[in-house]
Order: C-alpha cells, then sequence, then structure tokens
C-alpha cells in the first residue's frame, strides 16, 4: 500500500488486518532483520532498504505481509493499493474542494488552510528528483515527459509522484501545486513547448502570466473555444473571450435547470459550477447557490 501522508493508509490496513501482528519503523526492521514469524505482518514504513527488504520478502515464511509505504514499490504477483482506491469519492465532498484536492482525504479536511500540512509533511517524504518536478511545474500545466527533459526535469518522477496521488491525470494536484513556491523555472520555454504539443490553455495561461499580450491575442484568436474549456476560470474575463464565455455559460445553466427537474443533482450541480466560473453573472450564481445548499444543507 503505496501513497502519499494523509491518504488513509493506515486506517484502511487496520480495517482489512485485524488479526496481524504490526510493526512500525525500527520495530518493522527488527523483525526482518531477526528473521521473526507471524502468520500475517504489517510492516508500516519499516527502517530498511529497498533491497534488504526485497530479499526478506523472498525468503519470509509469513503468510501474509502487508507493507505501508510513502514510497512506490513494486512486488511481483502483489496486490497493489493506492491512492485511487484510498482517495474520497467526488459525491462525498463539495465540488470545490474535490476539485483542488482530488479527494485527498488530509487536504479535502484541511482545505483551504493545507498549505503547512503540504509543506511539512507531504513535501519531505518525496525524493528529491520528485521534489524537483513539483516545485517546477507548480505554476504550469500537464506534466509531459518532453517538458520534462526540456525543462532539465528527472522524467522518472513523474512514476513516483503518480503512484502517490501527488500527480492525479496528468497534472499535480492543485491544493499541493498552490502550496508550493516554483523555483527556476523557464515559462517561456514551457509556453512555447505546450503552444506546439496541443496545449493552447497551459500556453496561454504562461503567456499572461508572462506578459505577452500579442502572443496571447493570436493564441486566444486561434485556439480560443479550447482555451474557454479548458480554463473557464482563468480566461472568461478576458475580452476576446467574454462574450463566447457568456454563451456558453448560458448553455450550462440551462442544462442545470434541466438536469435538476430530473432529481439528477450532482449533475446539475457541476453543469452550475461550470456556468459561475465562466459567467459569475447572478442567475448562474443563484443556481449554483441554490443546488450547494439542496445538496449540502448542513454547509
Amino acid at each position: 500500500m503505496a501513497a502519499a501522508p494523509g491518504y488513509g493508509k493506515t486506517e484502511m490496513v487496520r480495517r482489512r488486518s485485524r488479526q496481524a501482528r504490526w510493526c512500525a519503523g525500527e520495530a518493522a526492521a527488527d523483525f526482518i532483520r531477526t528473521r521473526r514469524w507471524a502468520p500475517q505482518v504489517v510492516l508500516d514504513e519499516p527502517a530498511v532498504g529497498e533491497d534488504e527488504l526485497r530479499d526478506w520478502l523472498r525468503r519470509t515464511p509469513c503468510d501474509q505481509v502487508t507493507l505501508i509505504t510513502r514510497r512506490p514499490f513494486e512486488w511481483e504477483h502483489a496486490e497493489q493499493i493506492g491512492p485511487a482506491e484510498l482517495a474520497l469519492p467526488e459525491a462525498a465532498v463539495v465540488p470545490e474542494v474535490y476539485r483542488e484536492t482530488r479527494g485527498w482525504p488530509a487536504l479535502a479536511q484541511r482545505w483551504p488552510d493545507h498549505e503547512t500540512y503540504v509543506l511539512a509533511t507531504v513535501l519531505p517524504t518525496l525524493s528529491a528528483k520528485a521534489r524537483h518536478l513539483v516545485t517546477t511545474f507548480a505554476r504550469l500545466g500537464p506534466v509531459r515527459r518532453a517538458l520534462c527533459v526540456e525543462l532539465g526535469v528527472d522524467p522518472a518522477a513523474i512514476v513516483e509522484l503518480a503512484r502517490l496521488g501527488v500527480l492525479v491525470d496528468g497534472r499535480l494536484v492543485p491544493a499541493v501545486a498552490e502550496a508550493v513556491q516554483p523555483a527556476g523555472v523557464n515559462y517561456q520555454a514551457a509556453a512555447h513547448w505546450y503552444a506546439h504539443n496541443g496545449h493552447p490553455a497551459a500556453a496561454a495561461r504562461l503567456h499572461d502570466r508572462l506578459g505577452q499580450h500579442r502572443s496571447l491575442a493570436v493564441l486566444l484568436q486561434e485556439r480560443g473555444g479550447e482555451i474557454l474549456r479548458a480554463e473557464p476560470r482563468i480566461f472568461s474575463k478576458h475580452p476576446l473571450l467574454k462574450e463566447r464565455a457568456r454563451a456558453l455559460a448560458a448553455e450550462h445553466v440551462e442544462r442545470a435547470n434541466e438536469l435538476f427537474t430530473r432529481a439528477r443533482y450532482q449533475e446539475a450541480l457541476k453543469h452550475a459550477d461550470l456556468a459561475v466560473q465562466l459567467s459569475a453573472d447572478r442567475e448562474a450564481r443563484e443556481l449554483r447557490g441554490k443546488l450547494d445548499e439542496f445538496i449540502w444543507p448542513e454547509r
């Protein structure tokens, strides 16, 4: 079971392995080195190297071993449990919080006061190459291997971060990215790469950040529809997209009202949320508020 801190690894293992012997840290290392035995054993962050752990796993007589780790660890024929199984379901989290945390339990519980947890608890557990990727892409867009190479980031970090749930669907979890201060990023190179590799919204965001209004205007003129749908919160107020944003918002309001009358409330809420992001006019805000109160009355 591998995931970043705060995904609820320990809680899930305690529910699944109630009869197992539990060893953590140095105690787990001692269990391994003294070649002790138990029918079922849980090794919680054992203080041993990966090679030593692998050697023990090949020899152990234990019937079942559960490994809890904050680093990716692959073992042939083992059941792998990770962030996808541990994250909170979308329906269980307020949409805005889910969008920012992707269901990461500890971040969802702390949001919006999650920054200290990210900096003090999450980042220190990552490898140096993974931290480098996070600080490089904190204000960028999709993480791609070719762009990593372009920016001097080790692409191997993608596997680690995806396995731990810091990278979801090719992007850093927003709550993590927003808590981190970027360092030494070549935004111009990233904008050029995004623009020429099928990511116009990411390129537009960077042109805007760099104050390159002429390049931004050209990109919006050529790829405005794609950008509008991908990044409604960022570009809805730009003069070249304002009217288009209003029209698209009206479509989402209409769809949300239709779904509401059919009692499909969660789907309606998604459309209402998009309408507010695109054009925060009174009708969109009121609809979003009505649905929010209907679904989350305790808030």
